[in-house]
């Protein structure tokens, strides 16, 4: 069997139902489709490799565990992507929160840490900064994950219409700031 041709609900039935070695390597391709996602996911929140990595590993030991005795597991009703998401930003936070307590010196919350930008001010992630934190979730998917807006719904369990707003209400500031004025120059 080809499993890389299967589809991640395929995949996701096969871990849930096969035999040992079959579910194995369905998750092996389910790992191998996704880790680039989920570590971008992660990256996009710490900033730091070694801490995305954790997150990785920990989002999949996540998606592993809800694959247990055959008949039962993990019921897929949308894309896995949507389903990775919130596991892998939590999972990604998580990490951040590890790493606070080993240096306790440094007083910023994990939320201010999600998006730093680099020192660059002729980068866009530094005005991404100055958006809500709902507002510069929906551009990350959207935008840097690339995923479709019903996706974005999905994993965020908001209506598709709060994340079209969303959406559109941090292009708007976008464009309107002063220091973004060369990024939409046409």
């Amino acid at each position: 069997m080809r499993y890389e041709r299967l589809s991640d609900l395929e995949l996701v039935e096969l871990c849930n139902t096969a035999d040992a070695a079959s579910a194995k390597r369905a998750f092996e391709v389910l790992y191998t489709r996704h880790k680039t996602f989920v570590l971008r996911v992660a990256l996009a929140v710490v900033h730091d490799h070694a801490l995305a990595l954790d997150a990785l590993q920990e989002t999949f030991t996540t998606l592993l565990v809800q694959f247990p005795p055959p008949g039962e597991g993990l019921k897929l009703t949308a894309r896995l992507t949507s389903y990775l998401y919130p596991i892998a930003r939590n999972a990604a936070i998580s990490q951040l929160r590890k790493a606070q307590r080993t240096r306790p010196d440094d007083a910023t919350e994990p939320d201010e840490l999600a998006f730093l930008a680099p020192d660059s001010s002729d980068d866009i992630d530094i005005l991404i900064t100055e958006l809500s934190r709902e507002r510069r979730e929906v551009i990350t998917l959207r935008y840097v994950l690339d995923l479709p807006i019903a996706d974005i719904a999905d994993a965020l369990d908001l209506p598709v219409g709060t994340v079209k707003s969303r959406l559109n209400a941090a292009v708007t500031q976008l464009r309107n700031s002063p220091k973004a004025k060369h990024f939409f120059e046409k």
